[in-house]
């Protein structure tokens, strides 16, 4: 019989994230099972605590006693418990905030009621009333050949329980929604479940739509834009085995699913399947581990795949299935890049071309839609008299004008400014406003077409609860002819009567310094490009750009993923980047510019003395964005053929560099953002 509970705390810091040991009264014998929180002594004060294992020995003389049990049930298991490990370790993360990650929406905020009131008694669990229902699956569509290929490959692997990866490679409107569907279901019918993950919220609701048709009640949803309510409710069917098709967004991999048998991570190389805080953990990685101990199968599926993915599906690491026709053999749209440098001095940031065929476009009683990754109006402002740049206060980015309440704004925190700035160098009232937003667009739009309706989908139109799905399903509905938006508007949508698709500038992020620009800017264009000329209309693809020679743009252009990857590949070769070597980027901040430096600079010289011939350490440096939030920023980069090689240097290294108490630093292990 084990005697002690091994217990995470919930408030933990460097030097109390560890396992304690507690002795487990008499009363609570019987009760207590892994996943259970529970209350506990520590020094001189009572803390939450969570179970995460037993042992019958412990190293400590005087074992304190747990108090009470404080959860009405387990809060997770012990494969989440082997995750949250995995976590915790991989990503250089607290283990209580990897623990986090894996437990029922709402926790913490229960964890935080509980620490006020700790005496409380806990409600008895209640079992879901609810069974599961027998299989009842609406008939799905009948597959075409290469639809067909693809379930061939599939289908055997989850029977096997082979736990393989395969990617699924599918131009945009090829039907690889239907291929997961109907993957689902074979998974479902074997007595196994089957995850669905999407990068976006707004590519949920459509994507419900088809599958509560198809699957029923055998559906549970997650994603952030859902009442936690909600949420929790979910997480209970899925618990419960009365919900076995889980679909969501990156969260919804850590539901505890019965016999997972299928992973499928849609849109894979997506930059929201990362994790931007501890830990920072890569879902497709993460689905990894989870797949080699259930026996899952996982599918990756995206017309434009990440380049690490495509590598390892043409090294036979991954397995590949592909779809290179869309639905009834429907052409994808032509595109025309147009040369803005041609354009001379113009009024607007519409080309003369493109403001003609959207009135074309329009006047023949069809949709378009105009892409720009920046919102806002004007994106930049600079003083006329000294060439100053009007950055914000606190970060060392352009501050952006928002026509709507004329004000200028920090995209980065919650700064703004009224429009009528003074310049802080010469203090010159004369400011310029220059570079163009959504806002601008929408304007200008207007103006050309005044009887345009006009829809824009940016992160100043979506701030509450649904708003996206509204503005969407009034796009989709016809209660609109025109969508402006960010790269929310580049994936998913499936509109009959969009017939023309229009990027305003190609440009924007395309010499960032950051390796992966370049294949950043070929998935937008390209998946953008995807939502012209789904149905029986023909579409139109017109892109506007100051770099037409460039290969990413002329490959998007011509729907060339091949001839992207052959270049991308070679220059990732050349210069030792992934898939050829791993990353850690390193970000040391605090509010002394000199104390981040010299940390920043002790550290790297300790890391340069332990690195052999194959790794090599970039900076220390200035990071690009220098201050954020207050905080100056400097960065180090190792690289190296083996990341736990690395890592570990890495480690030793911090151990022993002291960090002043006002320099933090932020560990992302395999970035996929290196700004």
């Amino acid at each position: 019989m084990d005697k002690y509970a091994e217990i995470v705390l919930s408030k933990a810091t460097p030097r109390t994230d560890r396992i304690y040991h507690y002795s487990i009264p008499q009363k609570l014998k019987g009760a207590l099972s892994i996943g259970s929180q529970v209350l506990v002594p520590f020094g001189n004060r009572k803390d939450i605590g969570y179970v995460v294992g037993f042992t019958k020995e412990s190293e400590v003389k005087k074992v304190k006693d747990i108090l009470s049990i404080t959860s009405e049930r387990p809060l997770f298991n012990e494969s989440s418990v082997a995750l949250a490990r995995w976590l915790s370790e991989y990503y250089l993360s607290f283990f209580i905030k990897s623990l986090r990650t894996v437990m029922p929406p709402g926790t913490q905020r229960k964890e935080k009621s509980r620490r006020k009131n700790p005496e409380r008694k806990r409600k008895s669990a209640k079992k879901s009333k609810k069974t599961p229902e027998a299989i009842v699956i609406e008939k799905p569509l009948a597959p075409n050949e290469h639809q067909q290929k693809a379930l061939n490959l599939i289908i055997p692997q989850i029977e096997n329980e082979a736990s393989v990866t395969i990617l699924l490679f599918g131009i945009t409107g090829s039907g690889k929604t239907e291929v997961y569907m109907q993957a689902a279901a074979h998974a479902l019918r074997l007595g196994k479940s089957a995850m669905i993950l999407v990068p976006e919220v707004a590519l949920t609701s459509h994507l419900i739509e088809r599958f509560e048709l198809r699957f029923r009640d055998h559906l549970a949803v997650f994603h952030s834009d859902m009442p936690e309510m909600t949420r929790r409710e979910n997480w209970m069917k899925v618990s419960s085995g009365v919900s076995r098709i889980i679909l969501g967004t990156r969260s919804a991999l850590f539901a505890p699913a019965k016999k997972i048998g299928l992973i499928v991570i849609d849109e894979e190389y997506e930059n929201s399947y990362k994790q931007d805080q501890n830990p920072r953990y890569n879902t497709r990685d993460a689905a990894k581990f989870i797949a080699e101990r259930t026996g899952a199968t996982i599918i990756l599926g995206s017309a434009t795949p990440s380049i690490e993915t495509f590598y390892k599906a043409k090294t036979g690491e991954y397995l590949m299935a592909e779809l290179p026709e869309r639905i009834d053999g429907k052409k994808l749209p032509p595109s025309d890049i147009i040369d803005m440098r041609s354009e001379g001095n113009r009024k607007g940031v519409l080309s003369k071309k493109l403001r003609e065929k959207i009135k074309e476009t329009l006047s023949a009683g069809q949709q378009v839609i105009l892409f720009i990754n920046r919102r806002g109006y004007f994106t930049f402002a600079l003083c006329r008299d000294c060439g100053h740049a009007i950055n914000c206060p606190h970060c060392a980015v352009p501050l952006i004008f928002h026509m709507s309440d004329r004000k200028m704004k920090c995209n980065r925190c919650s700064f703004s400014a009224p429009s009528t700035l003074i310049c802080p160098q010469c203090q010159s009232s004369s400011i310029g406003f220059l570079g163009t937003g959504t806002q601008r667009i929408e304007e200008e739009v207007s103006a050309a077409c005044p009887s345009a309706k006009i829809v824009r989908i940016d992160r100043d139109t979506v701030k509450k609860r649904g708003s996206i799905n509204v503005l969407f399903s009034a796009f989709k509905e016809g209660g609109a002819n025109v969508l402006i938006g960010t790269q929310l508007v580049t994936k998913g949508l499936d509109v009959a009567r969009v017939t023309l698709v229009g990027v305003v500038s190609a440009d924007t992020g395309l010499n960032l310094p950051d390796f992966r620009s370049g294949e950043h800017i070929f998935q937008l264009l390209t998946q953008v490009a995807g939502r012209a000329g789904r149905h029986n209309l023909p579409g139109q693809v017109m892109i506007q750009t100051l770099n037409p020679e460039h290969y990413a743009i002329r490959c998007a252009a011509c729907h060339d993923y091949r001839g992207f990857y052959d270049q991308e590949i070679t220059t990732r070769r050349e210069l030792g980047y992934p898939p050829f070597n791993s990353l850690i980027n390193i970000i040391l901040y605090g509010p002394n510019e000199k104390n981040v430096r010299d940390v920043a600079e002790n550290l790297g010289s300790m890391l340069l003395k332990r690195l052999d011939q194959k790794e090599q350490l970039l900076g220390p440096s200035e990071a690009m964005f220098k201050k954020l939030r207050g905080n100056f920023r400097w960065q180090l980069v190792l690289k190296g053929p083996d990341i736990s090689s690395i890592r570990k240097k890495l480690v030793d290294c911090m151990r022993k560099v002291v960090l002043l108490s006002n320099v933090r630093v932020s560990v992302d292990i395999d970035p996929l953002n290196m700004l």
